[in-house]
């Protein structure tokens, strides 16, 4: 099929300067892109919604009754946001978005609840997507400032599965409930993006829809959010991030590094996991950079999609850390928040490893790849770099961290990301200090 673009670029001038340079990171500094769109999987999907080829275009929304759909969560009604419900004489109705790639797969359903196409009653809502696809930056004509991320269902093999079932968006709300929650102990380094609400047909339980908040600070331009993945990504006409920031600071290389993704993430991740007991998906697409207007970087990540979170339920009760009995599907708490569905999923071995190894492997790691391709090009000078020069100093600045923070000696110095399972065992003799203390307080 031909790719053409499709959409509407001057919408997307509508939103404030930080959600306009975000959403050009998201749609033109992508990272190995081939990696999560494998087209030959799916000659038959509409490659203009990739988010390289797509502007803006209206999304397909309809007005269901609430009673046709299982709703978690529930929308602040003090966020000045798009709204998602409505109460009318006969029911309260919920807005329902439908990725335009996958509206034939709702068809009988919609016809079959009787529900209202929105569009045909107001202005429309603008969608333009961002690096996942199926996930699109959302606001009703000429109010950018209502603007949320909405994260569909797709059903393409192409990216995998992406059906949003109950128990997933049970989970990403639950999840965003927990981490969000005062009692949470979170830290002030780590920000997120909440996925407050989310709802699923009852009649076709493999398409539910999460509706994600997005933070004040960068609705207002006082913050710019730079999906890690942008820092390597870019093209002819676009680039990478890390490129700017190194011209701008005009230090070197592997000090920005260290400066900015190595020591304060290997603090901020301890934090995370040994004192909340809360395990990211650190990958590129995941965590962002959260910079200043002069594009300085603040100090603080911020973090989108609870999908992929993970929780140390044993640390966090040892801590006396809110657990899931009011989440939603308490009720089937193993399936829906133990871990991913399958068994070692569970294991807190399997999910320290896991957070660690995306983020070395899927940040670090391609940012090394990426310094020694663009030293190759001309485009970096100096002393060759090595293939593990960013990893080790991660490595020093974890184990450092480790020290200062929980005063536990690693016993060797070494790279983390070459010996992975060495270094999780060691945060698993970490880890029962911690409970042994606790229990014994």
């Amino acid at each position: 099929m031909e790719t053409r673009y499709i959409g509407n670029e001057e919408a997307i001038q509508q939103l404030p300067q930080s959600l306009a340079r975000l959403m050009s990171l998201e749609r033109f500094h992508l990272h190995r892109k081939e990696l999560f769109q494998n087209e030959s999987r799916d000659a038959s999907f509409d490659r203009r919604y990739f988010p390289q080829n797509c502007g803006a275009f209206k999304l397909p929304c309809y007005w269901v009754q609430r009673r046709h759909l299982y709703v978690y969560g529930c929308q602040s009604t003090e966020q000045d946001e798009l709204k998602f419900f409505r109460d009318k004489a006969s029911d309260e109705e919920v807005l329902f978005p439908i990725h335009p790639m996958t509206l034939s797969h709702y068809k009988k359903v919609l016809a079959k609840v009787g529900a209202e196409d929105a569009t045909t009653a107001g202005r429309g809502i603008w969608a333009v997507p961002t690096s996942s696809t199926r996930t699109l930056l959302c606001w009703p004509d000429r109010e950018p400032e209502k603007a949320v991320f909405v994260k569909t269902s797709l059903h393409s093999p192409i990216f995998g599965d992406r059906h949003l079932y109950l128990k997933k968006v049970g989970r990403s709300v639950g999840l965003s409930q927990l981490i969000l929650d005062p009692g949470s102990n979170l830290p002030p380094a780590l920000k997120c993006f909440a996925e407050p609400v989310g709802f699923v047909p009852r009649q076709l339980q493999d398409a539910g829809v999460i509706i994600r908040s997005i933070p004040q600070e960068i609705k207002n331009n006082r913050v710019l959010a730079v999906p890690l993945f942008s820092l390597m990504g870019g093209d002819a006409t676009h680039k990478p991030v890390f490129l700017t920031l190194l011209e701008q600071s005009g230090a070197h290389p592997l000090k920005l590094i260290e400066d900015t993704l190595c020591a304060p993430f290997a603090k901020l991740w301890l934090e995370m996991t040994m004192r909340s007991g809360l395990m990211l998906e650190a990958h590129g697409q995941d965590l962002m950079l959260a910079l200043l207007p002069n594009l300085v970087p603040s100090g603080v990540f911020f973090y989108r999609d609870f999908e992929g979170l993970q929780v140390d339920w044993e640390l966090r009760r040892a801590y006396g850390l809110s657990g899931p009995e009011h989440m939603p599907r308490a009720w089937s708490w193993n399936d829906t928040y133990a871990g991913w569905g399958y068994r070692s999923s569970q294991l807190v071995w399997y999910k320290l490893h896991t957070s660690l190894f995306a983020y070395m492997h899927l940040v670090l790691n391609e940012i090394n790849l990426s310094l020694c391709e663009w030293q190759g090009r001309g485009l970096l000078g100096g002393e060759k770099f090595g293939r593990d020069d960013v990893t080790m100093i991660f490595s020093r600045a974890m184990i450092r961290a480790i020290e200062e923070m929980f005063e536990f000696r690693v016993a060797a110095e070494y790279n983390i990301y070459r010996s992975l399972k060495r270094f999780v065992l060691d945060l698993m003799k970490l880890r029962l200090r911690l409970l042994r203390a606790r229990k014994g307080s």
